[in-house]
């Protein structure tokens, strides 16, 4: 009969024999590995080492929990935490040698990958004590004479916690196969089969920058207007909008590659990931944050996103900065939020452009719209549109063929003011015009200023033109702008009517006063009161009594005198208003008429200057068609408006307001 021998005998011998550190507990229950006093630094190898080498070994052993504390502490740590107290095994007992004769030597392969052991059925040598018989007697019964110790062979089986503590002697410190090997021990076969292999090093991954915001690209889809529509001229999100403080890119920290172990415990190192630098990504308008460990790129101010392709930085900028023109391909209609806007590249035709303060470095064949800023073409504007709504316009190239306009805002100083290099077949309106050469243009403003001007028609209070000439026998045709007084005249003859009227009532209060006063008795009483009240009179105890029976008789007089005394005063007031309002009206003519001029230096072809009286007013003049407005303008007026027409000489012309009749009446 077979039978298995107790591998090993867990006796208080054993225990006093081992020494364990303060880490490994040996509690009722087994034996536990504290982790709050464990050696991450080192030196659970070297206690394993001797627990294995004094000729001891582990009951029950949780092989993985050990390759986990000797080469993979993080797993723990993140399993358990730092104060827990992790079970190993069940216990530790000594490991005989006869039961480590059992064991056969195991082949390792010249790089430590793997481990080769040649499992087969195994017997170990048992003693026992047997009796020993002498002759039989009569009876034929032997009698026992003695004892004597047998030595015999009988099958047993390997353990799985032996092979562990024998191969960790033998060199095999990781990667053994618990579970084939415990598999194998049941088989009691022989069978040649590797038991241990090296865990590869696992890699990691380098840091990477990542998106921080999803509103950091731009959206070329078609705009979705309010009513659900989509706007096939206008892209979602061209130009980014960004806020102070937004995140805009995160730093996605590099994860260390695991290390791999060769079967004697030889680390192999995985290969080195690498680190990005943010800070090199840093550009105007943004900053490095860290928050929570992890570091991002902010944007310190209000703006524009900004890619700098030269630099490699990402950059917030105040101004919207595009190198890419304008175009159904490229950008779509815009609709600018920001305040500044540079634009390297071309705007097609039939492109319109909105925003505020716009600058374009190439030529323009499309429509830019300004809501209270400035416009700046460095170039040429051709076939084109500039509308600005409380700015200005400013061209440094050629304006061909195209409308300007800029509708004053009066509260802004520089507002309403076009500058221009060179116009040609333009329609210009504005509040102050300047041009160095104008050329065919219909121009309307309150201020304009020409270098040269050929063949133009202009509307204006104010002009100053160095040379006019013809332009393909086109004349030049100056309209000077004269205000509707009219109004005024007319307000003042009625205020002085009003005044008129207050003087009639005036008079007429004198006149009833004069008649009460002069009454004997009433005069008589009158007297006396002024004597009494300016004590050039005094009253007796015994007049008294008298002088209150006369209050009192003339009481409805006195009322009466008081009632025209005050409706007077207040009729002489009303004319001093009146006065001063007629002072005002004619204060308001005079500065309405105010600066109205002309200056030509020099004449050299045909030139009509004119006057434009009535309700043709500037501002009334720019709300026409642009049909009408060069029929308007092209008009030669009647004789007696003509100031100026020839084709040589100068003009120095200023207007005079005439007198108002009857004013000094």
């Amino acid at each position: 009969m077979t039978t298995q021998s107790t591998p090993g005998k867990p006796t208080g011998s054993a225990e006093k024999k081992v020494l364990l550190p303060r880490y490994v507990l040996k509690q009722a229950d087994g034996i536990y590995v504290g982790l709050s006093l464990f050696p991450v630094e080192g030196g659970f190898d070297k206690f394993i080492d001797r627990l294995f080498g004094d000729g001891f070994r582990f009951v029950g052993l949780d092989y993985q929990l050990l390759m986990n504390l000797l080469y993979d502490y993080d797993v723990i740590l993140d399993t358990y935490g730092t104060g827990a107290k992790v079970k190993l095994a069940k216990d530790i007992v000594s490991f005989p040698a006869k039961r480590k004769a059992l064991y056969r030597g195991v082949k390792l392969d010249g790089r430590f990958e793997s481990a080769e052991y040649i499992f087969e059925p195994v017997e170990i040598e048992e003693v026992t004590e047997q009796p020993v018989y002498g002759e039989a007697g009569a009876d034929g019964i032997r009698p026992v004479t003695g004892t004597e110790l047998v030595a015999e062979l009988k099958p047993t089986s390997l353990d799985v916690d032996e092979f562990a503590a024998e191969m960790w002697l033998k060199g095999i410190r990781f990667g053994i196969d618990v579970d084939k090997v415990t598999s194998l021990i049941s088989l009691r076969q022989m069978a040649r089969v590797t038991v241990a292999t090296q865990r590869e090093a696992s890699n990691g991954s380098d840091a990477e920058i990542v998106e921080a915001s999803d509103v950091l690209r731009r959206d070329n889809a078609p705009k979705i207007l309010s009513n659900g529509k989509a706007d096939l001229r206008k892209f979602q999100n061209r130009f980014p909008q960004i806020a102070k403080g937004a995140r805009l890119l995160r730093k996605k920290l590099q994860v260390p590659g695991k290390p791999g172990f060769k079967v004697n415990g030889a680390r192999i190192e995985p290969e080195p990931t690498k680190d990005v630098d943010l800070t090199a990504l840093v550009g105007e308008g943004s900053c490095i944050e860290v928050h929570d460990g992890i570091e991002f790129v902010v944007s310190s101010r209000n703006g524009f996103l900004a890619l700098d392709v030269s630099t490699n930085r990402i950059e917030v900028t105040e101004k919207i900065e595009n190198k890419d023109g304008i175009s159904a391909k490229t950008t779509g209609d815009l609709s600018l939020a920001g305040k500044d806007f540079i634009e390297h590249g071309e705007v097609q035709e039939g492109r319109t452009v909105e925003g505020m303060n716009m600058t374009f470095m190439s030529d323009v064949f499309g429509a830019l719209v300004s809501k209270g800023g400035t416009i700046l073409l460095e170039k040429n504007l051709s076939n084109g549109s500039a509308k600005s709504f409380g700015g200005e316009i400013t061209s440094n190239g050629r304006v061909l063929n195209s409308i300007i306009e800029v509708h004053d805002r009066r509260d802004q100083k520089t507002a309403g003011r076009v500058s221009l290099n060179y116009a040609e077949a333009c329609l210009i309106l504005g509040q102050t015009v300047v041009i160095k050469q104008a050329v065919n243009c219909e121009i309307i403003a309150d201020t304009v200023e020409i270098g040269i001007a050929e063949g133009c028609a202009i509307a204006a209070k104010f002009v100053k033109i160095e040379s006019s000439n013809v332009n393909r026998r086109r004349e030049s045709n100056i309209a000077m702008v004269l205000p509707d007084l009219s109004g005024f005249e007319t307000k003042i003859q009625q205020v002085k009517v009003a005044v008129a009227n207050c003087k009639q009532i005036i008079q007429a209060k004198d006149h009833e006063i004069n008649q009460i006063s002069t009454n004997p008795e009433v005069a008589k009483y009158l007297a006396l009161a002024t004597g009494i009240k300016q004590s050039t009179i005094k009253l007796t105890e015994a007049n008294q009594g008298n002088w209150n029976l006369m209050t009192a008789k003339f009481s409805k007089v006195d009322n009466a005198l008081a009632k025209l005394s005050f409706e007077k005063q207040d009729q002489i007031k009303r004319a001093h208003a009146l006065q001063q309002e007629i002072a005002n009206l004619i204060e308001g003519r005079a500065k309405t008429g105010h600066g109205i001029a002309c200056t030509i230096t020099e004449v050299i072809g045909d030139t009509l200057v004119r006057t434009i009286s009535g309700s043709q007013g500037v501002s009334t003049l720019q709300k026409l068609k642009a049909s009408e407005i060069k029929t308007r303008l092209r008009e030669n007026g009647q004789p007696h408006e003509r100031i100026f027409f020839g084709d040589s000489g100068s003009l120095n012309w200023v207007f005079m307001l005439a007198e108002i009749e009857g004013l000094a009446e």
